[in-house]
């Protein structure tokens, strides 16, 4: 199906709409903006011209289209007027102002009906932030309109203005939906030809609500919705126990619901254990053995990652902690398996490897749907159950090896699996208890051998296995902005001074070395944007004076000791509040033309290289704490630049 980008900029007595097509391996670069076409409220039958862009058979892309520019295409086929449309617009950007006026009042049931078109495609869909914040972490230029969108009677010189940020934002939406959200997409639409699903579904559809299609969820209510009492699976019950202290089974199977404002949460269950700190919450267990950790393996002592496989889809089918609201469990089971089998094969063919993504998907969504009161898969018990258990399994296959092993150190837990450090020797006996425990619950342990790691903490650490490659988890040295296996963005934080560090701790290579040698522009800058409780930014110059800006930038570190930091400004008890953007240079040049434009041969020269190799060597400056044979045998100092 064909996929036809769209966007709305509405004003007070004028709005504009521009529409893109695009087919899969299309070239996406600025050139095809050629191609778009603009409708505007002035233009003579400008509703019948939009109304057959937007009821051809094709797909309907945008970003945040689900919450407005549908609702906006609807009261434009409703034949509303262009000040009727911007009362409509105010209405969903503030709702608080749906009262303002009689005209407000009568127009407050348009805000929440939607254009029916034959299909689709919301890019906000399982993601988050706005557009303009991915354009700036993709590197395309975030100049804003010069033209109030609050100002009424435009000239023409301001629509044309106005047209050519609108023809902007589709053409960043095409980029995004390319470079980042294709897989994601495609992954779906596989989906439904797996499920049998129609296309047009698939593409308004979220993962969550396609997995409850697919395996055939109906909403229904239970009466242990609130039950906070979990009872553990027979099977595994005597394990649990018998491994874990009985008080702590009871605090985390037994935690109860506290509500504050109509809202329940459980308190996180504290306990130190194998001489972790652990904490039981309802998004997993997770431990550390102490901050700054620094570890390796060697030809006595071997790191070594232990996972369930497939942990949570396990959990549910082993358990019986599968969403009740699902009518055919056993297909959640067929699905499990052909995905397993697919997953130990190896040479899978290219439609292997897609299914594979697809039931994955659909297995693996499951879990956090049965939690969403908004959905088909909705069984708040089970999926309380489902967290506690794998906990309590996750933490007693822990104990146990922590017991069974004499000097074994568990580095770290996390939600489906354990890191620990023992002697090559008790392999052996690692296995053993992974496999009685397997017996027991059926489920599947993977066994990953790991060179060495630093870890910061749970949230943070570097990973070397066993091979060489490397593991980066968490934001502490981030190296590119793209997420893997999610289909969404990272930030964008002075990538540079990152891959610096990493490249220090894994070779020794000299930070200015590396990060002078750099020639990627986009490693060099940082993305800034206010938040909702902020109403501007400022760039605060070396003399005071003070530049406003947009509420998102991107900067470098600049040489030029005129320019200033960037501040979020709010008022705060009648006074003016500023807040430093943080990790920001003294010194910031704003960068918010569209990267690939600037020159590098030129802007070096106003690079501040000492800024980012100081800033690099702060991410180094750990005191790590050494475990097991590396305290004996490696000195720690050569991971501080000094």
């Amino acid at each position: 199906m064909k996929l036809r980008f769209f966007d709305f900029e509405v004003t007070p007595d004028w709005w504009c709409c521009t529409f893109g097509d695009y087919e899969n391996d299309t070239p996406y670069d600025e050139s095809i903006k050629d191609t778009f076409v603009t409708v505007t409220s002035d233009m003579p039958n400008c509703r019948d011209l939009f109304v057959n862009l937007m009821k051809d058979n094709v797909c309907q892309v945008g970003y945040n289209i689900k919450k407005y520019d549908l609702i906006i295409a609807n009261a434009v086929y409703q034949a509303l007027t262009p000040q009727q449309i911007c009362i409509i617009s105010n209405m969903i950007i503030n709702p608080k102002c749906k009262f303002d006026t009689q005209e407000h009042v009568r127009l407050q049931s348009f805000v929440y009906r939607k254009l029916n078109v034959h299909a689709y495609q919301d890019l906000l869909d399982d993601d988050g932030g706005s557009l303009k914040e991915k354009e700036a972490i993709l590197g395309l230029s975030i100049m804003e309109s010069n033209v109030p969108f609050d100002k009424p009677n435009l000239t023409d010189e301001e629509k044309n203005d106005i047209i050519r940020y609108n023809i902007h934002d589709v053409w960043a939406c095409i980029y995004y939906y390319c470079k980042v959200r294709r897989p994601y997409i495609e992954t779906k639409l596989q989906l439904g030809i797996t499920f049998n699903i129609p296309e047009s579904v698939c593409y308004k559809s979220t993962n969550a609500t396609l997995a409850g299609i697919a395996f055939g969820a109906k909403k229904t209510t239970f009466v242990d919705e609130w039950e906070s009492n979990v009872t553990l699976p027979g099977k595994i019950k005597d394990y649990i126990y018998d491994n874990l202290p009985s008080k702590l089974v009871d605090r985390v199977r037994c935690n109860p619901y506290v509500f504050n404002k109509g809202k329940a949460s459980s308190k996180t269950v504290k306990e130190t254990l194998f001489e972790n700190e652990l904490s039981f919450g309802n998004g997993g267990v997770h431990s550390v053995l102490t901050k700054n950790i620094y570890c390796e393996s060697d030809d006595e002592w071997v790191l070594m990652n232990i996972d369930g496989a497939s942990f949570y889809p396990s959990l549910l089918i082993y358990m019986n902690l599968l969403s009740r609201a699902i009518k055919e469990p056993d297909k959640y089971k067929e699905v499990f398996d052909v995905r397993m089998a697919l997953k130990w094969k190896e040479n899978k063919t290219p439609r292997e490897i897609i299914d594979m993504a697809s039931y994955k998907l659909a297995l693996n969504t499951v879990f956090g749907a049965s939690g969403n009161k908004y959905l088909a898969l909705y069984d708040r018990y089970m999926c309380l159950a489902c967290c506690r258990v794998g906990q309590l399994l996750l933490c007693a296959l822990t104990n146990k090896l922590y017991k069974l092993c004499n000097g074994l150190k568990v580095i770290q837990t996390n939600t489906d699996g354990v890191l620990v450090y023992f002697r090559r020797k008790d392999l052996s006996l690692i296995e053993k208890a992974g496999k009685e425990w397997s017996d027991i619950t059926n489920m599947q342990l993977e066994y990953e051998e790991v060179e060495r790691t630093w870890q910061r903490d749970v949230n943070n650490y570097i990973l070397v296995k066993k091979g060489g490659k490397v593991k980066n988890i968490g934001e502490w040295l981030m190296q590119d902005i793209y997420k893997l296996g999610y289909g969404t963005l990272g930030s964008l934080s002075f990538f540079a001074s990152t891959k610096a560090a990493l490249q220090y701790l894994l070779t020794g290579k000299d930070l200015a070395k590396s990060i002078t040698e750099n020639t990627n522009l986009h490693d060099f800058l940082a993305f800034c944007k206010k938040g909702p409780t902020f109403s501007r930014v400022v760039q605060r110059m070396s003399n005071g004076m003070e530049i406003d800006l947009h509420k998102c930038n991107r900067v470098m570190a600049s040489k030029n000791t005129k320019l200033g930091k960037l501040y979020k400004v709010k008022m705060y008890k009648g006074n003016k509040s500023y807040t430093s953007m943080p990790r920001i240079p003294e010194h910031c040049r704003l960068m918010n033309d569209d990267v690939d434009s600037y020159d590098f041969a030129e802007i070096k020269r106003d690079l501040d290289y000492l800024w980012y190799v100081l800033y690099a060597a702060d991410l180094l400056d750990i005191d790590w704490v050494p475990i097991g044979q590396a305290a004996k045998s490696t000195d720690l100092s050569i991971f501080r630049y000094e």
